[in-house]
């Protein structure tokens, strides 16, 4: 069994889901996203999965931690897959067929990005601001309320029989009570409209001065594992998945994205900071133990390296790392390869290798061999282009999109004066929440 583990808050996850899904090109994936409860469906997945970590009591406990823990992993995600494959093929023409396949995605994506966040991010949190996940998970999340980024609010959908089905072979007796209690825990303390987006910021007010690099970079495309640095692997996985729910996933895409990204350069040369490390993301679980990636620099000298898994382990994970164990070269040029041969969760063996070529960020001296790369396009963060909603005429409601809500504040005006006396308690019961722990199943 591997270690504890924990990764950025909800609202992170709810909105780098929602803006992976802003962000995927024209094609049929896109369309299918268009229609907003198949949105929805997505983005409450995306939360979901820390469902069962809300404070419980007594056996619920154990059985709510149960399915979190496993949602959170790829070898879930394959399950789910198969168990549409044969059970709900696509082309979908219901639309439960079409929410059940969106909240799938949704957990994966969870899964994908805690991966992200704990095994790089939260490494420079601890580098940079000597914080921990205690304070980098709810402080992200009142940092993202604070700058004004949160908009996407999510209601309930489960698809309940389905997920019973998939919990079966867990040890704890997972029924529909325990799922049901679980949610309502999240939603009526976090995950609501009226004040969840109140608390997430007074978190971030909490944490902001114990974590003042954090407060500047947590939306930083240029560091790997930041909110907005996951938005396009995540968005690649969900590709993925598309692809492996219709069977056109190749070897050649198995690996979905790298770090550094291009055109950008790996951060430094000091073999000895988490700025060295480069990254490889996966669409579907790779198994750990069949990857064997080298490494050379131009003149194709190999880089001596360590290849290390997620933070946390894990048989099949979705991304690995590979850290240098001696100086490299400010200005190098270097080149990544992931041979074909490494087995795939769903069954298969990449049949094509992988190259990844970057340049390492120079130092003070040799400035001149880094041209400017000027303004380096990130992935968006502001939606779509809104349509202009004419006024509602005096006797009607203006309509409510339904995975948005009012902008931060507005909701807890709603409860009334006494609401801002809710807020200490209330996070206190997140922060207990935010201490429950994970760890990465052997069977994985």
């Amino acid at each position: 069994m591997s270690g504890p583990t924990q990764a950025h808050g909800i609202w992170g996850h709810v909105h780098v889901t929602g803006w992976a899904i802003e962000n995927l090109p024209t094609s049929d994936l896109k369309d299918f996203f268009s229609d907003p409860q198949i949105l929805n469906a997505a983005l409450f997945g995306a939360a979901f999965t820390d469902s069962g970590y809300w404070p419980q009591a007594g056996e619920l406990a154990e059985r709510s931690r149960a399915y979190s823990e496993h949602t959170h992993w790829e070898p879930f995600i394959a399950e789910f897959l198969a168990w549409i494959i044969e059970n709900d093929p696509p082309p979908w023409t219901s639309l439960e067929s079409k929410k059940r396949v969106a909240f799938m995605m949704g957990c994966a994506a969870h899964g994908l990005q805690d991966e992200l966040f704990d095994s790089l991010f939260l490494y420079q949190v601890e580098a940079r601001d000597q914080g921990g996940q205690d304070e980098a998970d709810p402080g992200t999340d009142g940092f993202l309320v604070q700058d004004g980024h949160a908009r996407f609010m999510p209601t309930q959908y489960i698809p309940m029989e389905t997920l019973l089905e998939l919990y079966q072979s867990l040890e704890e007796d997972v029924d529909e009570e325990t799922i049901t209690k679980s949610v309502s825990v999240m939603e009526s303390f976090y995950l609501n409209e009226v004040f969840g987006w109140d608390v997430a910021e007074a978190a971030g007010g909490q944490f902001a001065e114990a974590l003042p690099w954090t407060r500047l970079h947590y939306l930083d495309p240029d560091v790997p594992g930041s909110l907005r640095a996951e938005i396009f692997p995540t968005m690649r996985y969900l590709q993925g998945i598309w692809m492996r729910l219709h069977g056109t996933l190749m070897g050649a895409d198995v690996v979905g994205f790298a770090y550094p990204e291009q055109p950008r350069r790996l951060r430094s040369h000091d073999h000895t900071s988490v700025d060295s490390w480069a990254t490889l993301v996966f669409t579907a679980g790779v198994s750990f133990e069949s990857a064997a990636p080298t490494w050379v620099d131009e003149a194709g000298v190999p880089v001596p390296f360590t290849m290390q898994n997620t933070r946390w382990g894990g048989a099949f994970p979705r991304l690995i790392r590979l850290t240098p164990s001696a100086p490299l070269r400010p200005g190098g040029r270097y080149t990544i390869d992931l041979p074909a041969g490494a087995d795939v969760i769903d069954g298969f063996e990449m049949d094509a290798p992988y190259t990844f070529e970057f340049q390492v960020a120079c130092a003070a001296e040799n400035l001149e061999e880094c041209e400017e790369l000027g303004d380096i396009p990130a992935a968006s963060i502001d939606g779509p282009a809104q349509e202009v909603v004419p006024e509602p005429e005096p006797d009607q409601a203006p309509p409510a999109p339904p995975t948005q809500a009012p902008a931060a504040g507005e909701g807890c005006a709603q409860v009334g004066a006494g609401s801002t006396q809710l807020i200490p308690q209330l996070l206190l019961l997140l922060a207990a929440a935010l201490m429950r722990r994970r760890l990465a199943p052997d069977s994985e």
